[in-house]
């Protein structure tokens, strides 16, 4: 067998990783390259060969088609993977390295046009008589024939991208009013993630799932499925968890599938691994799309056949058969994987930046694989997209693989930047989810983040004192021997980070009131707690046989039933404190003092007059101006960042007073984007 000596990954992040990993098992050189955001990347440090290609922005680097072929070039590559995502689905990057001499690993660039187009895959569809959702496909793109057509459909109405997938370039429409708005953010969203702006129009169906089949070819006319996976665990129409095999089908509705998957792939003429995806409700399956490239969850169709794809990928594309026949392909077992995301489920999925000041991943837990393109110490930057890794799980049955990801996620730590993992957690523990009753609605008509968001002030009163006495405590070399507290009588302002969340808290000793103390503490604007709080355990002990690094403290609150003990410990890795109530642990940060102009901006928390930015990143579009009249849900402002939008909207009818950034300013969370006038009254 020969295989190739050197492959550029065109790429980043964890699929990079994976993809070196590959290639280190077939004694493959792998070949990375980086932005300026990710000159530390991990990426870059576990491939053999690592080049910087530009600045952050990926406009500027990961899609520079020129930059990677120069870096394949100069390097001495014979075969470029791409990955998924950025240019992965271009067909004319993959042209163009087959044109430079180079193995393109991946389908031919005739299939990724034909099949990489929802409008022309959908054609095929129909002509190969696989079902697909009502709904219009043709090249006509006026506004009034657009209009038209979804009239026809009926609403609701799904505007989806024709040229790309992962959520990107959709919108759901529920009436004619929101039709146009909703058009021009799904075109300019497109637009700028796959360069074209062409949509098509299906009907909006309620509850269905999503459902995709794995395939494979070869360049010799093989072409095989590696069964289903479920995938409709989803959030702004994006996965969140995956598993294989789905639930929710029937042995025969599986053989329907797959063999639909198997038509669709050997009319196109598919060689290397593409992913054909329906959806299904009420024992009914529509072909929805076909994603010419590797998918983020093909971890769990490996860990269910006991496959890797990836090195399947590369030796298709080196020329070899597929050995693998139809009748071999069996599921071994059951796999499930979530994404665990910087993001904030609170705050509707927004996404998240910091740095990775805490990260404890599951690896080496029985069952369980993860698959992470960062490390502790590492920054989630606002230019890409905000995973952090995918903790993947398996056995004999979908319970003991549930039970897994259980206690994989009961296992992970994470502090720095706020993530979805509470939610994970919530997620594998549901009822219905145990049994497989959901929806790709299944989130907005379960979740209730406010259930899941509360921090209490115990906990934060805690963090607190902690650090309050860690600082006080530096002079003597120890963590625990600080000054005895009863000396201390000023008011004491701390900023810190729970779980990575802002509070600022006052504190002040009650002289002569044995171990009172008077504290008050806020988020923003909210006050959460004023009164007193009994605190004892702030000095070293010698009892209990606690150690260097653990302590307890005995805390009562006002009010309380009694007194809790709250354990405290220093994590000597990321030299980060935590504190444990109620059986759930808590990573504390110091947070820096707000400065004036902060101050001024988080006096706007509960201000609908003032508009803030939901999220950090860059101004895409400003669509008033001072002294403009607006109505109630108007759109005013989109932010873009880590590859979504989010259009801040007049949150009643009023008067434009100002704005205060143009396109293409960077804000941050919180900034204050348009101010209205106040109303009277």
């Amino acid at each position: 067998m020969t295989l190739f000596s050197k492959i550029l990954i065109a790429n980043r992040g964890e699929i990079a990783v994976r993809i070196a990993e590959a290639c280190a098992a077939l004694g493959i050189g792998s070949v990375a390259v980086y932005s300026d955001a990710d000159r530390t990347a991990l990426h870059a440090r576990v491939c053999d060969e690592a080049y910087h290609i530009g600045p952050s922005p990926a406009a500027e680097s990961y899609l520079r088609m020129d930059k990677l072929l120069d870096v394949a070039r100069k390097s001495g590559c014979e075969a470029v993977h791409p990955g998924y995502g950025f240019l992965a689905e271009n067909g004319g990057f993959a042209q163009a390295v087959i044109d430079a001499g180079m193995a393109w690993i991946g389908p031919s660039p005739q299939a990724i046009a034909l099949m990489g187009s929802k409008i022309e895959s959908k054609r095929l569809a129909v002509a190969n008589g696989v079902p697909i959702v009502p709904g219009y496909f043709g090249d006509d793109q006026a506004l009034d024939r657009l209009k038209d057509e979804a009239d026809s459909i009926g609403y609701p109405v799904l505007i989806k991208a024709s040229a790309g997938g992962g959520g990107k370039g959709m919108r759901v429409v529920d009436t004619a009013s929101d039709f146009e708005g909703a058009l021009n953010g799904a075109k300019r969203e497109s637009l700028a993630a796959f360069g074209d702006d062409s949509v098509m129009l299906e009907k909006y169906l309620a509850r269905p799932r999503h459902i995709e089949v794995q395939v494979i070819g070869d360049r010799h006319g093989k072409v095989l499925h590696l069964g289903e996976r479920e995938c409709s665990i989803q959030r702004r129409h994006q996965k969140v968890a995956e598993e294989s095999p789905s639930p929710a089908i029937s042995e025969e509705t599986r053989e329907g599938l797959t063999g639909a998957a198997l038509k669709l792939a050997r009319a196109a003429g598919y060689e290397n691994a593409g992913t054909v995806e329906f959806i299904y409700q009420d024992g009914e399956y529509y072909f929805l799309e076909m994603n010419t490239r590797l998918q983020v969850e093909h971890p769990v169709t490996e860990e269910a056949l006991g496959l890797d794809i990836v090195q399947m990928q590369i030796m298709i594309a080196a020329g070899e058969r597929l050995e693998l026949e139809q009748e071999e392909v069996r599921y071994v077992g059951h796999a499930l994987e979530v994404r665990l995301y910087a993001e904030d489920p609170e705050k509707g999925f927004l996404p998240s930046i910091g740095r990775l000041s805490r990260l404890r991943l599951p690896r080496g837990l029985r069952n369980v694989r993860v698959d992470a393109g960062v490390e502790r110490g590492d920054a989630v930057s606002p230019f890409y997209d905000p995973m952090i890794a995918k903790i993947i799980t398996s056995g004999g049955t979908r319970g003991e693989s549930i039970r897994a990801m259980q206690e994989a996620l009961g296992y992970t730590d994470v502090a720095g930047v706020r993530t979805n993992l509470e939610f994970l957690r919530w997620l594998v523990a549901h009822p219905d989810f145990a049994k497989g009753d959901f929806s790709t609605r299944f989130i907005e008509e379960s979740y209730e983040p406010s259930a899941q968001a509360t921090i209490p002030c115990e906990a934060i009163l805690a963090g607190a004192f902690t650090l309050m006495e860690s600082d006080r405590s530096q002079s003597t070399g120890s963590v625990w021997h600080a000054r005895p507290w009863r000396q201390a009588r000023e008011d004491m302002p701390i900023s810190l980070r729970v779980d990575g969340r802002r509070y600022d808290v006052r504190l002040s000793v009650l002289a002569g009131q044995g171990g009172q103390w008077r504290a008050r503490v806020s988020e923003g604007m909210v006050e959460l707690y004023e009164d007193t709080v009994i605190v004892s355990g702030l000095q070293a002990r010698s009892d209990g046989g606690e150690t260097e690094g653990t302590r307890t403290l005995h805390f009562q609150l006002a009010g309380s039933d009694g007194q809790q003990n709250i354990s405290r410990s220093l994590d000597p890795a990321s030299n980060m404190w935590s504190v444990e109530v109620g059986g759930r642990r808590y990573w504390i940060e110091q947070a820096p003092a707000l400065s004036t102009e902060t101050l001024t901006t988080a006096l706007h928390l509960k201000d609908e007059d003032n508009l803030e930015s939901p999220m950090p990143g860059k101004v895409l579009k400003v669509m008033v101006a001072a002294g403009d009249e607006v109505k109630d849900g108007q759109p005013l402002v989109i932010v873009e960042a880590m590859k979504m939008e989010f259009t801040v909207k007049a949150p009643h009818d009023g008067k434009v007073e100002k704005v205060r950034y143009t396109v293409g300013d960077q804000v941050a969370v919180g900034d204050v984007l348009v101010e209205l006038e106040k109303r009277e009254g």
